[in-house]
């Protein structure tokens, strides 16, 4: 019995795989899911000073999102041994 692994990578590298339509999609629902997220929030905040402290938080959540989306990791989109 042989076995082989076989690997998926994205040709082409980062930039390839962040011009998809999946990825501006996956990016899309992001920012609506966070701003979802924190809006009731924000609404009902009245401090000024906590506002923009929900602004900021919210800012820096889509851009964490946004960063483990894209990261090298994400490179590999399938990984599996075959038989």
């Amino acid at each position: 019995m042989k076995t082989e692994r076989q690997t998926n990578l994205v040709e082409g590298g980062k930039e390839n795989l962040e011009n998809t339509s999946e990825f501006k999609r996956k990016i899309e629902q992001i920012n609506k899911d966070v701003r979802d997220q924190y809006s009731l929030t924000l609404l009902n905040e009245k401090n000024w000073a906590k506002r923009i402290l929900i602004v900021v938080r919210r800012e820096v959540e889509i851009r964490r999102r946004i960063a483990e989306l894209s990261s090298s990791k994400n490179l590999h989109l399938a990984q599996g041994w075959r038989i």
